[in-house]
């Protein structure tokens, strides 16, 4: 098998219009498109209205995406923690680690921790989602580990 790169990262949300607008308006990514329940097979709908949308791609880079579901049939919360087996983050470049902490702050969005330089000399920050899905932000640096190895 030969991995060409990761395609998307899947969540599903609470409310997602607010899930959306938080991508959107915080993070600056784009709306590429979104599936309705009226895209599925009949007997998939369960009801539900066909223009009702189902689920919303949000263009992190060229050929990468974020992909938020619709909470339908959800019925408890999952919220990632270092203690259980699980997704554990969602962790995004960015050029200006910094620049970042400040446009989030604008928005009024967390940051659960400022930045600070990693131990593989990658600048890192937290925040999370709506939702509570952890967020890294990541700024490489011309000695991080993930660019040079150890």
């Amino acid at each position: 098998m030969n991995i060409k790169e990761l395609g998307h990262v899947a969540f599903k949300c609470r409310d997602l219009k607010k899930s959306e607008a938080f991508y959107r308006d915080v993070l600056g990514m784009e709306r590429k498109f979104a599936l309705k329940y009226g895209d599925r097979p009949e007997e998939e709908r369960k009801g539900i209205d066909p223009e009702r949308e189902w689920i919303v791609y949000m263009k992190v880079s060229e050929r990468l995406f974020l992909e938020l579901f619709d909470p339908e049939g959800a019925t408890k919360g999952n919220p990632p923690d270092w203690d259980s087996f699980n997704y554990q983050h969602l962790a995004l470049i960015v050029d200006d680690i910094h620049e970042a902490e400040k446009c989030l702050l604008e928005h009024g969005a967390p940051v659960d921790s400022a930045p600070v330089l990693g131990i593989d000399n990658t600048w890192q920050m937290w925040s999370h989602d709506p939702d509570g899905n952890k967020i890294e932000f990541m700024q490489y640096t011309d000695r991080s580990y993930q660019l040079v190895g150890r």
